[in-house]
């Protein structure tokens, strides 16, 4: 009965210790919750090396809604628009882009033709649009810039 009573205690005390992590896990001690990104952890990101080191004729797939003030056919109930942007001079703080003057409604769209060869593309260059550098990590994260490509 000794060996029964040592095993029935030692089991008490696992599944205590059970409990007690599985209570933890629940409350959010020791895990990190979705959504408490704050942009200091966007910033500790691994960018990709384009977005990481901006140059003159790096192109962004993007949501263009977000960053322009042009009303892209088919948003006009504020629905998202994405196209490309195309990087037209940086500095130490900055990044300035141009958008291309079409847009897709859905974000595929915009990731297909960064990828292709970008022959039609007609940019507007009347409008410029400035993006501080320090910000890039969070508007990756945030979904706004889905992907670059140096061209």
């Amino acid at each position: 009965m000794r060996n029964r009573r040592g095993i029935s205690l030692i089991g008490s005390t696992l599944a205590a210790l059970t409990l007690a992590t599985g209570l933890a896990a629940c409350s959010g001690q020791g895990a990190s919750t979705p959504g408490s990104d704050t942009p200091q952890a966007a910033s500790a990101t691994a960018l990709d090396p384009v977005l990481a080191a901006p140059q003159v004729g790096d192109v962004y797939a993007a949501e263009l809604t977000h960053f322009s003030g042009v009303d892209f056919a088919g948003t006009d109930n504020g629905e998202a628009a994405f196209g490309l942007m195309r990087v037209i001079a940086v500095d130490d703080e900055r990044v300035t882009l141009n958008t291309e003057n079409s847009a897709w409604p859905k974000a595929r769209g915009a990731i297909n033709e960064l990828r292709g060869d970008q022959a039609d593309i007609t940019w507007d260059e009347a409008e410029k649009i400035e993006i501080y550098r320090r910000e890039l990590p969070q508007l990756v994260a945030d979904g706004h810039i889905l992907e670059a490509r140096r061209m």
